[in-house]
C-alpha cells in the first residue's frame, strides 16, 4: 500500500464514516484503494487521476494555481470516496481470513447484524455515495475548463464516465412464449 497514492487520510475516513476509531487502519487501506480504483478513476478517467496523485506526491496540491485540483480533492473526492471504502469494507470487518481459514469475529458488547440487516446498512451507505459521485461528476462537467487533463485518455486509460446510477432491467421471456425485446420497452409509451 506504500507506493500507492491515496486520496484521503485514515482520519478523513474514519470521520466521515460510521467507522470506530478503534479499527485497524491496514484493514482499511486496501478498501480506500478498491474504491478509488472503481468509483474515482472511472469518474475523472485516467489522467485526472494521475494529475491529482502526481500534485500529492509533489506536495503541490496546494499551491497557488492548484486550487481547483485542492477543491476537487478535497470536497468532491473527499465527500465521496469514505463512503464507497466503507461500502466495500463492511462484508469483510467481521471475518478475519488466517491460512487457509476464515473466521467469523465476535464481540462481546454486542450483536452481529443479520445479512439482511447489514444488506440495508450497505445500500445506505450506497445510496449516499452515489449522490456525492452524481456531485463530482457534474462539478467536472460545469467546469471543464478547469481539468484539461479530463478529456485527454487513450489507449489503455480509464474515460471518465458520466453514468452514475445503476438499475437492473429484466429481459427474461415472458412464461407466454412471445419474445420480449428491449424495442418492446421502447415503444410501450407510443
Amino acid at each position: 500500500m506504500s507506493n500507492y497514492i491515496l486520496f484521503i487520510s485514515e482520519s478523513k475516513l474514519k470521520s466521515s464514516t460510521a467507522v470506530n476509531l478503534n479499527v485497524d487502519v491496514d484493514l482499511l487501506l486496501p478498501f480506500v484503494r478498491e474504491a478509488q480504483k472503481l468509483y474515482v478513476e472511472t469518474a475523472l478517467g485516467t489522467k485526472l487521476t494521475q494529475k491529482l496523485k502526481d500534485l500529492i506526491t509533489a506536495g503541490t496540491i496546494g499551491n497557488v494555481g492548484n486550487e481547483n485540483y485542492k477543491t476537487l480533492l478535497d470536497e468532491y473526492v473527499g465527500d465521496m470516496l469514505p463512503g464507497y471504502s466503507l461500502y466495500h469494507a463492511l462484508p469483510y470487518l467481521r471475518h478475519k481470513i488466517e491460512n487457509g481459514n476464515i473466521y467469523n469475529k465476535t464481540s462481546e458488547t454486542g450483536n452481529a447484524l443479520s445479512t439482511e440487516e447489514a444488506q440495508s446498512f450497505r445500500e445506505e451507505i450506497l445510496n449516499t455515495c452515489s449522490y456525492y459521485r452524481e456531485r463530482l461528476i457534474d462539478y467536472i462537467r460545469n467546469n471543464l475548463s478547469f481539468f484539461p487533463e479530463y478529456s485527454t485518455n487513450s489507449g489503455a486509460d480509464v474515460s471518465p464516465s458520466i453514468e452514475n446510477y445503476y438499475s437492473n432491467m429484466n429481459l427474461e421471456r415472458p412464461r407466454q412464449g412471445t419474445e420480449l425485446t428491449l424495442r418492446n420497452f421502447l415503444t410501450a409509451g407510443e
